[in-house]
């Protein structure tokens, strides 16, 4: 019994360690950690957007909503891919899970939210985009590497439109 039990342990941790939440080079990589965690942040917001709207297109978002979340979705699924182009090219490897904070916004988002889907959405869009918002601001002043940086100045204006739509569609007796 004791040995089943080792064997599982090992099996658990082994598991664990093929799970990364954050972008990674390697160490002859001229990557930077801040372009790392500009990188990592870009991935979890595109990874998140998609997730959510996975669940939330299925239904049950009210119709103010509807285009708000098909913009969101149709943005991240634009931007997806150049993420892991641009990764790729920065031989660096991208996370394989979202962090546990963002699953557990995905989860509280299958489970009856209150006050309701629509607005359980909005928010944590909006949460999402704005620590992204701080992490691609940040890159653009301190990441060393100029690919990232330029990644970075161009999406900004968009991340900030859609944060501004998203804020305008959360009903205004709702705040933030």
């Amino acid at each position: 019994m004791i040995k089943l039990s080792r064997y599982g342990a090992l099996a658990g941790i082994l598991a664990l360690a093929g799970c990364s939440t954050v972008a990674q080079a390697p160490a002859t990589s001229n990557v930077s950690p801040q372009d790392l965690g500009f990188i990592t942040t870009a991935y979890q917001l595109v990874h998140f957007d998609l997730a959510a709207c996975a669940y939330v297109q299925k239904g049950g978002l009210t119709p103010t909503v509807v285009p708000v979340a098909n913009k969101i979705c149709a943005d991240a699924a634009k931007y997806a891919p150049q993420i892991q182009a641009q990764a790729k090219a920065n031989g660096v490897t991208l996370p394989n899970t979202l962090p546990v904070e963002l699953k557990a916004q995905l989860v509280a988002l299958s489970y009856h939210p209150s006050p309701s889907l629509s607005v359980a959405f909005l928010r944590d869009e909006i949460s999402s985009h704005e620590s992204a918002l701080a992490v691609f601001q940040d890159e653009i002043h301190n990441g060393t590497s100029p690919e990232f940086k330029q990644v970075a100045i161009e999406t900004t204006p968009l991340v900030e439109q859609n944060l501004d739509m998203l804020r305008d569609a959360l009903p205004k007796d709702m705040g933030q």
